[in-house]
């Protein structure tokens, strides 16, 4: 299913290191271990914490006192009104990022007139100002809005946090969430592993003998190849001008099939636009994220603008067109046009790199 169709993905795969130095030797994988299940609950069941006064005089990941029974307060308003786990965790997750679990009386320089554990503004939009300071009242604002996002199980949680708090970074949130599913846990007093499980990947994003994901993702290429440059500030090895990276190289022969990560439309087929050099394959996956498949051949282009394409499906061939070194993939994703690292971001849809 395309991005917006109900699907669930998994807990955010640990980051990869962000830079490397030379050729290092990597292995595309994916969890084949788990086995797919029939049936899933897309909600990951609620968690309750039944004594939220009592948790204050616990310490969890730096989190202390009135800010755990913040976050208790938190997961009990999402069970409130009956989401699931991992929709608890992107709330707890989402108030560390904006407010460390404090219910602060005070905005920042964007939003001056933002208050509490959520720095919700006073637009119309989040209630009073009462309400916005109470945690309950507030944390109940913050998950109707979530669950008003129909596609909020095919995004990462860091994407689901910004979907509903409009915020400059979409990535701003992703480093509370260890944190987050370690607080969730920790309150409800249930085996770490179980928890995490309901909060992130489920048996739904399990592989599949098809070597898809149960979501449908899979990897761009197959088998070992070498990972060659990171995302982020580099200076370019052929203009030698020092700018961003915005994707990830993955070293192959000439001629290795590319396969598309997920199901979606392809909007570019041909030269390279956006920032880009050669020729490309662009793939919209719907939700505001499109995948870009960078240098291959003109003739090793196998689709046309308009295409629907599966996740597997072979799009085009490994080349080196436009600024390049030598054959490889520039493996690129971009959500709503901004590019953005795609190892956690893949790592997160279930499908990652291994060194």
């Amino acid at each position: 299913m395309r991005l917006g169709a109900r699907t669930v993905v998994t807990l955010l795969v640990g980051f990869l290191v962000a830079s490397l130095v030379g050729l290092v030797g990597l292995v595309l994988y994916m969890d084949a271990d788990r086995s797919p299940l029939a049936d899933c609950n897309v909600t990951g069941g609620s968690v309750r914490i039944v004594d939220a006064a009592g948790v204050e005089t616990a310490e969890i990941s730096g989190y202390s006192g009135v800010q755990l029974a913040n976050a208790a307060a938190i997961v009990n308003a999402g069970a409130d009104l009956g989401l699931g786990a991992r929709d608890q965790t992107i709330g707890v997750m989402t108030a560390m990022g904006e407010s460390g679990l404090q219910v602060l009386d005070h905005g920042d320089a964007v939003g001056p007139d933002s208050r509490g554990l959520f720095q919700q503004r006073d637009n119309g939009a989040w209630g009073t100002y009462e309400q916005r300071m109470d945690p309950t009242a507030s944390a109940t604002m913050f998950f109707q809005a979530l669950s008003r996002l129909p596609d909020r199980w095919s995004l990462p949680p860091t994407i689901v946090a910004h979907r509903v708090q409009i915020n400059a970074d979409p990535y701003h949130y992703e480093r509370y969430w260890p944190a987050a599913v370690a607080v969730v846990t920790g309150l409800a007093g249930q085996d770490l592993d179980a928890i995490a499980t309901l909060a992130g990947p489920s048996p739904c994003s399990a592989i599949s003998a098809a070597g898809l994901t149960a979501d449908g993702w899979t990897v761009p290429l197959l088998g070992t190849v070498r990972y060659t440059s990171a995302f982020g500030m580099r200076v370019n090895p052929v203009t030698g001008v020092r700018q961003l990276h915005s994707g990830a190289d993955l070293a192959a022969p000439d001629g290795t099939p590319i396969y598309a990560v997920g199901p979606g439309v392809v909007t570019i087929a041909g030269p390279s636009t956006g920032g880009n050099t050669g020729y490309m394959v662009a793939v919209d996956h719907g939700g505001g994220v499109q995948t870009r498949y960078v240098h291959p051949w003109p003739s090793g282009i196998l689709v046309r603008v308009g295409d629907q394409v599966t996740a597997g499906q072979q799009i085009a061939r490994v080349g080196s067109s436009g600024n390049s070194t030598g054959p490889h993939l520039h493996f690129e994703v971009r959500v709503n046009g901004i590019p953005v690292d795609p190892i956690p971001f893949m790592g997160q849809l279930g499908v990652g790199l291994a060194v």
